[in-house]
C-alpha cells in the first residue's frame, strides 16, 4: 500500500509500506479521510517526537471495514467507522483509575503503530466507532478532534446560560465554539488574530470576535460581562501582546 512516512523536519515521503498484519480482535480499514493535526505540523516543521517508533503518520481518520480478524464481534465488512488513536495498556495505575489518556505504557496509531495517512490501517476492534448513517466519512475524520472539544466542555462544567471565552479559533477552537453553544452557552467570545478565522467563528455563531492585536481582549470581555466569563478555554497555542 501507499503511505505517507515522516523521516524528519520537512521530510515526508509517500512510499510503499507493508499492510499491518490482521491479528485476532482486529479489523482492517480502508482509509477514506484523514485529518492533519497540529501535532503533525509540529513534527513536520521541527522534527519527529521522541515517542515515535514508526514513520506512518495520521491519527484522525475514518474509513470502511474491509476485513475482520478472528474473535471480532462488533464489526463487519462494509461498516463505516472512525478510529480512536489512543491504545492504552489497561493495566497501569492511571488506566485502572480511568485516566487512560495518562497511560504510562500507551501506544497510538500514527505514532507507535502505522496510522491513517495510508491506504489501509489495521486497528483493534475496541478502537473503532461506528458512524451514524447520516454522517459522512469526511465528517467522520473529525470525530477525534471533536471529542477533544466535547471533553473539554464537560470538564469545564459549563452550565446552561453561562458565558464562555475561547482563545484561538483554529480547528479545536471552532469545535469548542460549537460544543459550548450545544451545551447552552448564552454568549461566546472568540479571541483570534486571523481575520479569516474570526469570520468563520461569526458564521458558526460566536457572539463577539476580538482581534487581540490592537484590542485588550481581557478588558473587553470584562466590560461586556460585568467582570468576566464563567468559563474560558485556551485553544491558541501562541501568545501576543495586544498593547504593542
Amino acid at each position: 500500500m501507499k503511505a505517507a512516512k515522516i523521516y524528519g523536519a520537512k521530510d515526508i515521503r509517500v512510499e510503499e509500506a507493508e499492510i499491518p498484519v490482521l491479528e485476532n480482535g482486529m479489523v482492517k480499514v480502508k482509509v477514506e479521510y484523514a485529518g492533519i493535526c497540529g501535532s503533525d505540523m509540529h513534527e513536520y516543521l521541527a522534527g519527529t517526537y521522541p515517542m515515535r517508533t514508526q514513520p506512518v503518520l495520521g491519527h484522525e481518520f475514518s474509513g470502511v471495514v474491509v476485513e475482520v480478524g478472528e474473535g471480532v464481534t462488533n464489526a463487519k465488512v462494509g461498516d463505516r467507522v472512525a478510529v480512536e488513536p489512543l491504545i492504552p495498556c489497561g493495566k497501569c495505575d492511571n488506566c485502572q483509575r480511568g485516566f487512560v489518556n495518562l497511560c504510562t505504557e500507551r501506544q497510538g496509531y500514527g505514532y507507535t503503530v502505522s496510522g491513517g495517512f495510508a491506504q489501509f490501517a489495521v486497528v483493534k476492534e475496541e478502537n473503532i466507532f461506528h458512524l451514524p448513517e447520516n454522517m459522512s466519512l469526511e465528517l467522520g475524520a473529525l470525530v477525534e478532534p471533536t471529542a477533544v472539544a466535547v471533553h473539554a466542555v464537560r470538564q469545564s462544567q459549563l452550565k446552561l446560560g453561562d458565558t464562555a471565552a475561547i482563545f484561538g479559533a483554529g480547528p479545536i477552537g471552532l469545535l469548542l465554539l460549537q460544543a459550548v453553544k450545544a451545551a447552552g452557552a448564552s454568549e461566546v467570545f472568540i479571541v483570534e488574530v486571523s481575520e479569516e478565522r474570526r469570520q468563520k467563528a461569526l458564521e458558526l455563531g460566536a457572539t463577539h470576535v476580538i482581534n487581540p492585536i490592537g484590542t485588550d481582549a481581557v478588558a473587553f470581555i470584562r466590560e461586556q460581562t460585568n467582570g468576566g466569563v464563567n468559563v474560558a478555554f485556551d485553544a491558541a497555542g501562541v501568545q501576543t501582546n495586544p498593547l504593542k
